[in-house]
Parts: structure tokens; C-alpha cells; sequence
């Protein structure tokens, strides 16, 4: 582990080195990047302005909620999203079969591959909301749920990771995996953003037991901001790093399973 993030450290360091010599196209792309997010959560501020709460949600819940979720995705965006979402590209092409003869493990190879860059406005935007959203609950900012902050973040990290890993591998099924990947990724991630008690019965147990993407930012939100929720929530909320650890394994295996069935791009 010590090898691969000093590795990994060298890697991004010479990413930047090499970014460096086209500045404006990189910072134009942190720029659009962090606007599309921040109109994002101005939709959020102005869904609240009027009404203050939204099931009794405010501003500085959502934000949270959409923070934690969005921080979670940038950061395994950065890792691995690239070469997840490409890996019907690399089965299809071949350069799968040239990356498994290489004596290193695939998915270190697929981290190395490219530096998702595109993330980094993300990242900046859900850290200044984020940081706004906890300045005004600073009174709920104990050391342990400092720790649990960051044992969270880290759960949603592995949970991001895991399904972009998760999906792709779908691939050595389906060889195109790009729309369901679009569907379960996306499409049924982002009704995470907004507070699950807005759904009905049916589908909050969906996005808890079936796709459980309610781990990555619901449940912790919950305990966060210390809302009235039953023993049932809190017990989730106290669990959901765990679950995000478990995900990230159950991705691995399914990985795994698809590469050992894997035969060649010639089938």
C-alpha cells in the first residue's frame, strides 16, 4: 500500500508537470466544471428560499446531502471512473489482452491510466459548500462526529469506487456495458440528492437494500445534522461506512469473476 501511493504520488505529480504546459485549457475545465455544480446547488438554495424547508430539509441539509455524495463520486472519479467506463472500449479494441500481460494488477494499471482531472472543479465546489453548510452547524462538530465525517466520506469513497468498478465489469458479460452503466450509475444514484422521505415506500427501500446508494450520503446525513430519525435510521447511519467497505468487496469479486471468464477480444 505505502509502494502504491508514493507511486501514485510520483504519477500525479508528473500528471500536473505535464497539464502545466496547457494551463488555460486546464483551468477553463476546472472553471466549467465547478459552474456546472455550483448552479446545482443554487438550484437547491433557490428550492428552499422560498418555503425555508423541504421536508424539512434546508439549505444547509441539502448542501450536505449533495456534498457528501458528489465529494465521495470526484474523489473516485479521479481514481478510476476513465478506465471503468471504458473497459468495454479496452475488451472491444484489445488493449485489455496488452494490459494483462503486463506483471501488474489490472486495476492498478486502470488507476493509472488516466487522472481524472475533470473532477478537481467538483471537488472545490462541494469543499466550499460543504464547509459553509458545517459553519452553520459548528455546535455539531464534536470530535466523534468529526471522525465519523471522515469514516463516512471514506464508506462513500469505497461505495463510488466500487460501482464504477461494479458496472464496468459488466462488460465481460455484455461487452457494451456504457447505457446500463448511465442508468444504475447515474440516473438511480441521483435521486440520492435530494431526501429520501420525498419517495415512496418501494423505492427507499431500493436505494437502500437493492442499489444502496443511500449509504453514500442519506443515512449519514441523518446523523449529521442530528435530525428527529427512528433507532431503524440511526442504526443505517451508523453502519453506512461499513457498507460502503462491503460494496467495494462485493465489486472486486464480481471483477474478478468476469475477468477469469474473460477469453481474448477475438472471444
Amino acid at each position: 500500500m505505502i509502494d502504491f501511493l508514493s507511486t501514485y504520488l510520483v504519477y500525479i505529480k508528473t500528471f500536473f508537470k505535464s497539464r502545466a504546459e496547457y494551463k488555460t485549457s486546464f483551468v477553463l475545465g476546472m472553471a466549467s466544471n465547478f459552474y456546472c455544480y455550483f448552479i446545482t446547488y443554487m438550484s437547491y438554495w433557490v428550492l428552499t428560499s422560498g418555503v425555508n424547508t423541504v421536508e424539512g430539509w434546508d439549505f444547509s441539509d441539502l448542501s450536505i446531502l449533495y456534498g457528501l455524495s458528489l465529494i465521495t463520486y470526484s474523489i473516485s472519479g479521479t481514481l478510476i471512473w476513465y478506465s471503468a467506463y471504458s473497459l468495454e472500449d479496452l475488451i472491444i479494441s484489445g488493449q485489455l489482452d496488452i494490459m494483462l500481460l503486463r506483471p501488474q494488477g489490472l486495476i492498478r494499471q486502470m488507476i493509472f491510466q488516466r487522472f481524472g482531472d475533470t473532477f478537481l472543479g467538483q471537488i472545490l465546489v462541494t469543499v466550499i459548500f460543504l464547509c459553509a453548510a458545517f459553519a452553520q452547524r459548528a455546535e455539531r462538530l464534536s470530535l466523534p462526529m468529526v471522525i465519523y465525517l471522515v469514516l463516512a466520506i471514506v464508506g462513500g469513497i469505497f461505495m463510488q469506487t466500487g460501482s464504477m468498478i461494479l458496472f464496468g465489469s459488466f462488460s465481460f458479460w455484455t461487452m457494451k456495458s456504457g447505457a446500463l452503466i448511465d442508468l444504475l450509475f447515474y440516473d438511480l444514484r441521483g435521486m440520492t440528492n435530494y431526501p429520501l422521505a420525498l419517495y415512496p415506500r418501494a423505492i427507499r427501500i431500493f436505494l437502500t437494500f437493492v442499489l444502496p446508494w443511500a449509504f453514500i450520503n442519506y443515512y449519514p446525513t441523518l446523523l449529521i445534522t442530528g435530525k428527529n430519525i427512528t433507532v431503524y435510521e440511526t442504526v443505517l447511519g451508523m453502519i453506512a461506512p461499513l457498507v460502503g467497505v462491503l460494496w467495494f468487496l462485493l465489486a472486486m469479486a464480481v471483477f474478478r469473476t468476469g475477468l477469469k471468464r474473460y477469453t481474448g477480444a477475438g472471444g
